[in-house]
């Protein structure tokens, strides 16, 4: 998205403002190619092994642990149990090494998922990385925010599955998905409970396609395929989703007006605890209100009712080489995560911290071992 955003700052100086579902189902392939590589540079890293700095889960909110040395990740590792599973870290898909003559049964493509403590399973019943004709697809996982619950796309069940990781209970979408539908970019966001969640595909079908999802009353609703989804309540109340213009970007909390900020952007959080504040990472533009070369270094708070912005803050504490890259789920009344990655390539650690959006400050919670993170428990991405 950040690649993406830039590309269409560059062309938002040179055309007038214009309405950007169209162009961004034609550049839907584009997006899901930058998508996969990265995916691909996670996967491969991952095959090193490394230090890690894992987030234990403390009464719904996130402390950081001391680094844990991990051993290079086995080629073959064991499938995610049925029940009895901590929380969880982050979820990749892993790319076996090239063959050698201690060829192993590694298997392409796999989602993977690493609890909090370290451990590595492979999340069998997910859809990978899958050659599908011409094109490469990939089923979409979310993760809650207190890592204990996981979403993903079911090849054998042809829908979307919501696992308690600790009970081992399923809940199951109650709409078809066919693989064919997944050609294009697919989005997940689960509610902090994990019981009701938004799936949107934007470029698979005739048009974008979005519905929010009871999983376990077992209802849809049908959303607006035309704007972003950014986060949805227990409860399934209250829905965020945003629609980027060239120059400007709509918020909309469902039973209220739409507003407006001055500014192209994804970059948004969940919506607050008190249910109406967001916040987002600051303008890329510069004073002559054109992009600047580096990501910027602020985020702003948002009255996402009233449409009113407080002052950018600069998160403290966060090292040069690093820019902030994502913002997730809420781990206090005033704190949010923000994933803070290297400007350049080989340039630093990505991390991932609390932010009070207040003031500033921040808390260390995680560090990763390489470039590229993949799947973050409550991360918009």
């Amino acid at each position: 998205m950040n690649l993406l955003r830039d590309e269409l700052h560059r062309i938002a100086d040179e055309a007038p403002q214009i309405d950007l579902a169209e162009r961004a189902l034609k550049g839907a392939r584009h997006r899901r190619a930058i998508t996969l590589a990265l995916v691909v540079a996670t996967a491969v890293a991952m095959l090193t092994g490394g230090v890690v700095t894992v987030v234990t889960v403390v009464n719904g909110g996130l402390r950081g642990e001391g680094p844990i040395v991990l051993t290079p990740v086995p080629e073959v590792v064991p499938a995610l149990p049925k029940k009895g599973v901590g929380p969880l870290a982050r979820a990749y898909t892993h790319l076996c090494p090239p063959p050698t003559i201690d060829d192993t049964d590694c298997v392409d493509g796999r989602w993977r998922v690493v609890t909090t403590s370290g451990v590595t399973y492979e999340l069998t019943a997910a859809l990978g990385l899958r050659n599908v004709g011409k094109e490469v697809l990939l089923g979409p996982v979310a993760i809650t925010q207190n890592g204990r619950r996981i979403a993903y796309y079911s090849e054998k069940q042809q829908t979307i599955e919501v696992r308690d990781l600790r009970s081992g209970r399923i809940w199951k979408a109650p709409l078809t998905i066919s693989k064919d539908d997944l050609d294009g970019e697919n989005f997940l966001r689960l509610s902090p409970d994990g019981l009701h969640l938004i799936y949107t595909n934007f470029g698979g079908r005739p048009r974008p396609y979005s519905v929010l999802i009871d999983i376990a009353g077992g209802e849809t609703s049908a959303l607006n395929g035309d704007w972003f989804p950014v986060s949805v309540g227990d409860g399934g109340s209250p829905v965020t989703l945003v629609r980027p213009y060239d120059s400007t970007t709509r918020i909309r909390v469902l039973g209220n007006a739409p507003v407006t900020v001055k500014d192209f952007t994804y970059s948004f959080s969940a919506l607050g605890p008190d249910g109406r504040t967001l916040v987002r990472i600051g303008s890329p533009r510069g004073r002559d209100a054109k992009p600047t070369p580096e990501r910027p270094r602020t985020i702003v708070t948002i009255d996402a009712i009233s449409g009113r912005e407080n002052p950018e803050v600069a998160p403290q504490g966060i090292p040069e080489e690093l820019s902030p890259s994502h913002l997730g789920g809420w781990v206090s009344e005033t704190e949010v995560t923000l994933l803070a990655v290297p400007k350049l390539p080989r340039s630093g650690t990505p991390t991932l911290y609390a932010v009070n959006v207040h003031t500033g400050k921040t808390r260390q919670l995680r560090t990763f071992d390489s470039e590229t993170t993949g799947v973050l428990p409550g991360l918009i991405g």
